[in-house]
């Protein structure tokens, strides 16, 4: 008598606890991650050793960025603001164009 309430109790879990699983999933690639902010282009102007490089905008702005791997003095940058970022050098995401 109690096993097809049982196998009832079972399935409404999983029912509920799946059901959940697209909502989770959906901000991951549904496009939500993007800068309203216009690319910047910039020079690197100083490779610093902790992994940081500075950069200068056209307009003159300078930024402290995470540096890549083969960025040198006087490369052309360009970069999006993040649209997440905890720290004050990960607000733009650069990557070397020439």
């Amino acid at each position: 008598m109690r096993r097809p309430l049982s196998v009832f109790t079972i399935l409404l879990a999983l029912v509920v606890g799946l059901s959940h699983v697209p909502l989770a999933t959906a901000g991951r690639n549904a496009g939500g991650n993007y800068s309203v902010y216009p690319r910047v282009v910039a020079t690197v102007i100083a490779v610093e050793p902790r992994g940081l490089a500075a950069i200068q905008t056209r307009e003159g702005a300078t930024y402290e960025v995470l540096k890549g791997t083969t960025w040198r003095v006087g490369d052309t940058v360009e970069c999006e603001y993040a649209a997440r970022w905890r720290v004050r050098w990960q607000a733009l995401d650069c990557r070397k164009t020439s």
